[in-house]
């Protein structure tokens, strides 16, 4: 998974890192900034949206790109090791912080090794002014179910003690490939556990059809999506819950061992002038598809993630009743998607095709 991969490059100890939860705007969200500006603890969604993008940080200057949406963008959750620079100007400009972390299971497989990971956390989290902690570990074997369990209890009760919130990054691929005995990275964490302990459950509804594995198909469709929120809904409240969309497209050439790319910014194909494109918009899973043919005469499939299928999202998170949203990642969003999510943002879902279908949990 790309995002994996961009996690490993966040590295710190004996990890790298990923998104974080999300505090709330929209009315008396002056109220809220300026209680962070004086230190207070962040705040769960409860009652209002939340916009909580995964931000990748290369330097301090990056700021600046925060500051024309720091009206609408409630936390980050930082890939990359921020200056306390950083994190204090995203403070004055009232926005949460979080460091995403992840790793290899040496991280917290022995009693030992969990502690030593929690007490680097909250190094971090004292040294660089961070608000919190966001878990993405992934690809990890489902025989360390319960280890992984000590960490989430462990690391909820240390950093609550610490006066900072722990969140948490989770697939929904787990809840449907099920298999006899717990031996696949789906099912290393417990979702009960993760519901009690955790202030943010961050589900990635994206990947659906993985660039790094065997299928062709889309990022990410609204059915799939709905059905990921529904399944997190059994276990956690709606007011804990982001839906993480994508801010990327994938575009497979159709050959067998046929090349697959992730493009982020690219809500449509990148060819050259005088290419036959084709778009078809799938009403069923609300997303734009493209066929065109390469300079070779190969045919590609193009599943976008743009502002149309965003929309879609945003109508399923009105829906549901479900209060926060984030993109992997922030610098990928085109402004057509950051309309559509000032519209929902401000009160509407920014639903452009409707889908009656969608039913509550």
């Amino acid at each position: 998974m790309d995002k994996r991969r961009a996690a490993w490059r966040c590295a710190i100890s004996m990890g790298a890192l990923l998104a974080g939860p999300g505090m709330c705007r929209g009315a008396g969200q002056e109220e809220d900034r300026a209680a962070r500006r004086e230190g207070s603890d962040a705040l769960a969604c409860k009652g209002r949206r939340c916009v909580s993008p995964w931000f990748v940080y290369k330097d301090d200057s990056g700021i600046d790109l925060l500051k024309s949406r720091a009206d609408i963008v409630a936390s980050i959750s930082v890939c990359g090791n921020a200056t306390p620079r950083f994190i204090a100007e995203c403070r004055k400009l009232g926005i949460a912080t979080y460091k995403l972390v992840g790793g290899k299971p040496q991280a917290f497989d022995t009693d030992p090794h969990r502690l030593a990971t929690i007490k680097e956390y909250l190094r971090i989290c004292r040294d660089v002014g961070y608000d919190g902690i966001d878990l993405d570990f992934e690809g990890i074997d489902g025989s360390l179910r319960e280890a992984y369990g000590a960490l989430l209890r462990d690391a909820s009760r240390e950093l609550h003690g610490a006066g900072k919130r722990l969140s948490i990054c989770v697939s929904y691929v787990m809840s449907t490939r099920r298999t006899t005995t717990r031996t696949h990275m789906e099912d290393f964490y417990d979702p009960k556990v993760v519901g009690e302990t955790c202030d943010m459950v961050r589900v990635m509804c994206y990947d659906m059809y993985s660039l790094s594995g065997e299928g062709v198909g889309p990022i990410s469709t609204q059915p799939w999506a709905r059905d990921a929120m529904m399944y997190w809904l059994r276990y956690v409240p709606r007011e804990r819950l982001i839906m993480g969309l994508p801010a990327y497209s994938g575009d497979f050439e159709m050959a067998l061992g046929g090349k697959k790319e992730r493009l982020y910014s690219a809500p449509k194909p990148v060819v050259p002038e005088g290419t036959v494109v084709k778009r078809v918009w799938l009403p069923y899973e609300q997303i734009n598809t493209y066929k065109y043919d390469d300079a070779k005469g190969r045919l590609h499939l193009f599943y976008a993630s743009d502002a149309a299928g965003t929309r879609a999202h945003l109508e399923t998170a009105e829906r549901l009743g479900v209060f926060g949203i984030a993109f992997w990642h922030y610098q990928a969003v085109t402004p057509e998607m950051w309309k559509a999510v000032r519209d929902w943002h401000q009160g509407g879902s920014g639903a452009e095709h409707g889908s009656p279908w969608l039913a509550f949990p």
